[in-house]
């Protein structure tokens, strides 16, 4: 992943640059065994490189977004903790945007399609880096609940053209493009705050609760038709 991590950035592109992210990466795996190594890391991990002073800095700073700022269990080997935010992200997007979310569903549009890369990768990847350090920086002060606002905001800045939408594609394009072009931090915090409406971690933790059990069930019930086929083919 160390090549494709903002590969047109000239510093990240080098030797030296992809060793010093190999070397927070690597170390973070050290430090949390259970987390490991995850796809979505490294963009986080070479973001904050890019705006702390040293290796060591960045280090603490993701153990920080991991640890304490960011649901348990985003990064872990079943992506459980990822698996509950999507559920309840689709939650708050048929309550907080009916209209984009009853569209969607009649088309087959699964918001994860594109939301599980924004939650992962806390949307360094997708949005301007100006604009994400701007996401992050709300993120630090009030918790993982901003990381739905944002999420919500995208959708709601492009609701007329989602409405429009009629194939699966038509839509991830337009989130796409929606995400890569958007400029102006202001305007997309204006969104989350003032058109979105307050999200409080209470909310956010009861939708927690109630998605963990059902997510959990799918996910024993793959280990078992994994460990099925895994004994079929060794017999």
């Amino acid at each position: 992943d160390l090549p494709r991590t903002f590969p047109t950035h000239p510093w990240l592109d080098t030797p030296e640059g992809q060793a010093t992210l190999r070397r927070v990466l690597v170390g973070y795996s050290f430090r949390d065994s259970e987390v490991g190594y995850c796809q979505g890391l490294n963009y986080v991990a070479a973001l904050l490189l890019l705006v702390m002073q040293t290796e060591e800095d960045a280090f603490w700073m993701l153990a920080v977004l991991l640890e304490n700022v960011l649901v348990n269990d985003c990064y872990t080997d079943n992506l459980s903790g990822c698996h509950v935010e999507q559920r309840v992200f689709k939650d708050l997007l048929a309550k907080k945007c009916p209209r984009i979310a009853a569209h969607l569903e009649a088309i087959g549009f699964d918001v994860s399609l594109v939301a599980t890369e924004w939650f992962l990768c806390l949307f360094s990847k997708c949005l301007p880096s100006e604009t994400t350090m701007r996401v992050w920086d709300v993120l630090f002060n009030e918790g993982a609940k901003v990381l739905f606002q944002v999420a919500l905001a995208i959708f709601k800045m492009k609701e007329e053209e989602l409405l429009t939408a009629h194939q699966i594609g038509d839509a991830i394009n337009i989130l796409q493009a929606a995400s890569h072009h958007l400029y102006d931090p202001d305007e997309l915090l204006t969104v989350c705050f003032d058109k979105i409406g307050s999200l409080t971690t209470n909310t956010i933790t009861k939708q927690r609760k109630k998605q963990e059990p059902t997510v959990m069930a799918e996910l024993d019930q793959r280990l078992r038709r994994l460990n099925s086929v895994k004994q079929y083919d060794e017999q």
